[in-house]
């Protein structure tokens, strides 16, 4: 386990970091993370991009992390004491919420600075809490299977959409939960498709999010196996 300080210090050496103070229920966290979302932009080289057009979206706090905490908090009993991986984890505050609730989070991200920020930001919220901070590139699933996994806002591009739907058929447990949230983007209809053709169903829930002043209505998909019935999930 890293110190905090260490932390903090291995994320300045790269960029500056300012704190965001965010409450989800009656859950209040301090967030830490790059104080400029463009100069992270402007770092990228050229190769890198043209290797993987990747963009530093970790470094923001999305209305679906929100939305997927809120859920979270009304539905305890899905991830008390099991083991959790959040995949995409960015910031990490979808998984520090699901650790508060009694979860053992597997915090996971392609990119290291995220992995960096989310373990500075549960050591800084979290007292006592079982975690693992893992790299994980979901186009080459590890050969492990989780019971739940959560999901913020992972499904924005149309390349993406397989290797997703691949990945959660091989990482999730057969009778395992899936909780993904999505803010309703045209880019999701394939995905569902995908996921159906593999054998999952799904039920969808609305939650409001309500970040930086601006409401968000949010779609949270519990995504399974095995049949889902509504009387199973509560709802703000």
């Amino acid at each position: 386990m890293h110190s905090i300080e260490f932390l903090r210090s291995s994320l300045e050496r790269s960029f500056p970091l300012r704190m965001l103070k965010i409450n989800i229920g009656t859950l209040a966290l301090s967030i830490a993370t790059a104080s400029d979302i463009d100069s992270l932009i402007e770092r990228i080289s050229e190769e890198e991009f043209r290797k993987d057009e990747r963009l530093p979206y970790w470094a923001e706090i999305w209305h679906s992390a929100i939305a997927l905490s809120q859920f979270l908090q009304h539905n305890p009993t899905f991830v008390a004491g099991k083991n959790v991986l959040e995949i995409g984890c960015g910031l990490g505050v979808t998984g520090i919420t699901a650790t508060t609730l009694g979860a053992h989070v597997t915090f996971s991200d392609y990119d290291q600075h995220a992995l960096i920020a989310a373990e500075l930001n549960f050591h800084s919220n979290i007292n006592n809490g079982v975690s693992e901070f893992v790299n994980l590139d979901f186009r080459r699933p590890p050969d492990q299977r989780w019971p739940v996994i959560l999901a913020a806002d992972i499904v924005y591009e149309k390349r993406y959409i397989k290797p997703l739907a691949d990945f959660f058929s091989q990482c999730l447990e057969e009778k395992g939960l899936l909780l993904l949230a999505e803010p309703n983007r045209m880019i999701a209809i394939p995905f569902f498709k995908a996921l159906t053709e593999r054998g999952f169903g799904y039920l969808r829930f609305d939650e409001t999010a309500d970040l930086y002043a601006r409401p968000v209505t949010v779609g949270i998909y519990a995504i399974s196996r095995t049949l889902l019935t509504r009387d199973l999930f509560q709802t703000s």
